[in-house]
């Protein structure tokens, strides 16, 4: 009969293994007792049930694991820790149980369970992890471990099991759900809790096997102590951008002259012209090296440019009296544009027009980084290029946004990170337009407007919270004055 001190431990040993990341110094002395526990529960079942020997050496593997559960009013869950033990290539893949209930009933158990696994497809099954749900009752009671223990062979199940309940007293009904995941630490997979390439250890207390097919040399940075992100990952996200412009240069024409061809218009002036943007977008990414990401995004861009410019009152580049002949100014009466008396060199006119920005971004960049223990350096660099709904305007857009942080590490693989740094944002926007106002008989005036951003740098701050390797949400503030403010926000899933 097994010792309430073992019991304790078990349960001691699976607490600490689902917390969060487990250093390399204590990951042998964890292994090793999950194994022992292992090959003491089968001794126990064999009392009972001799032909579980020969049953187990027959099977592809087994699993076991240790459970604790409990159970309140509607909800309830349970936690543990185990192994599969792969027969057919002597592998050991360590796990971690989850189960979470919803329904009906009080309850408080804690139990131990060897799975055998039959089948090839139930041995990947439990070696790569799987949810499954289920509805099912509980009613039993049961004195301590110590002097009495339920023994269960659960064979026709779907995966034989045998339970051992050390101790027990529930009256559930609920909706479960099962969860069992694979225990990357303990595993030791080379996939760690942080976002980027991070340097655990002296690479000399463990061996690591990657086995997932990017990034490449891999192997060669675990062996050097470094764990490494999940490979691949898809992201959903939301960008607001409101920065102020500089005009560079206008050319502008009348629908009446030349056919509405434009030429410069150097006697005009701008101020006060910004743009204001807001961009949901998509994004794929995946590490090619251990220390470079690529990714490409693309996103529907919603806004507005606003321009405002006036004319000097002088008549430019020799159009002048074409302007002033042309039936817009020559005709008589009061249906004479305001502007005209300006190419006559005598008063400026003025304008203001705000430019619908509707179209679509396409991004492709790369992103450098690395972690040393629990901080990182990480320098996203990006091309983008917006070509807006009928190629009303077009964009080029360059960034580079250096950034160091630090992860701090919570309950489980969660974490969240901090961070700080400078972006540098270069974007030249190219506006083509028609003016109406004030003119006869559909007339109108032709544009095109050259606009690049004044403010190229800008602080930033930012924070991420890390549900797991898996699932993450960030989100990013930057600011330069008063002039240029930028949002970021984004769902991240890797796999």
């Amino acid at each position: 009969m097994r010792t309430p001190f073992v019991f304790t431990s078990c349960i001691a040993l699976f607490m600490t293994a689902c917390s969060s990341s487990i250093p390399y110094e204590e990951r042998e002395e964890i292994r090793q007792s999950i194994d022992d526990e292992s090959e003491q529960l089968i001794e126990e079942l064999a009392e009972v049930y001799p032909e579980i020997h020969a049953q187990l050496e027959e099977a592809e593997g087994y699993a076991t694991g240790v459970m604790s559960n409990i159970k309140v009013p509607l909800v309830g869950g349970g936690t543990g820790i185990g192994a599969v033990y792969n027969n057919v290539d002597d592998s050991t893949t360590y796990i971690d149980l989850y189960r979470y209930d919803v329904g009906a009933g009080l309850g408080l158990s804690s139990y131990r369970m060897i799975s055998v696994l039959d089948t090839p497809e139930n041995l990947e099954k439990f070696s790569e992890g799987f949810s499954e749900s289920s509805w099912g009752t509980d009613w039993n009671i049961s004195a301590s471990g110590i002097e009495t223990e339920q023994v269960y062979y659960l064979e026709d199940s779907e995966i034989p099991t045998y339970l051992v309940f050390e101790s027990s007293a529930s009256a559930v009904g609920s909706a479960r759900l099962m969860s069992v995941s694979v225990n990357e630490e303990l595993t030791e997979t080379g996939v760690g809790n942080a976002k980027f390439a991070n340097h655990e250890s002296a690479g000399d207390e463990s061996n690591p096997k990657w086995d997932r097919p990017l990034p490449f040399f891999a192997q060669d940075v675990v062996d050097q102590g470094f764990s490494l992100p999940l490979p691949f990952g898809i992201s959903i996200l939301y960008a607001e951008t409101k920065q102020d412009m500089t005009i560079s240069g206008l050319e502008a024409g009348f629908s009446g002259i030349n056919g509405g061809s434009t030429i410069p218009m150097e006697f005009m002036s701008f101020d006060n012209n910004y743009s204001h943007s807001q961009t949901p977008q998509l994004k794929i990414d995946a590490w090619v090296f251990p220390f470079m990401n690529v990714f490409a995004t693309v996103g529907k861009v919603n806004g507005m440019a606003h321009v405002e410019f006036q004319s000097d009152g002088s008549v430019g580049n020799g159009i002048g009296d074409a302007i002033i002949e042309s039936p817009i100014c020559s005709r008589p009466g009061p249906g004479k544009p305001d502007f005209c008396d300006s190419w006559n060199g005598s008063n400026g006119w003025d304008a203001a027009l705000d430019v619908d920005l509707d179209g679509w971004n396409y991004t492709i960049g790369a992103t450098f980084a690395a972690g040393w223990r629990d901080y990182f350096l990480a320098i996203p660099v990006s091309v983008s290029y917006i070509d807006m709904k009928h190629a009303r305007a077009e964009e080029l857009v360059f960034s580079v946004s250096p950034r160091v942080g630090k992860q701090i590490p919570l309950k489980d693989t969660s974490s969240v990170d901090v961070y700080i740094g400078v972006s540098y944002l270069d974007s030249t926007l190219t506006i083509y337009g028609e003016h109406y106002g004030q003119l006869p008989d559909d007339m109108h005036i032709t544009y095109k407007i050259e606009q690049e951003n004044i403010d190229k740098w800008m602080g930033l701050v930012g924070a991420s919270y890390n549900f797991n390797r898996s699932w993450a949400i960030q989100a990013e503030y930057g600011q330069n004055g008063s002039d240029k403010r930028q949002f970021v926000s984004s769902l991240t899933r890797r796999f």
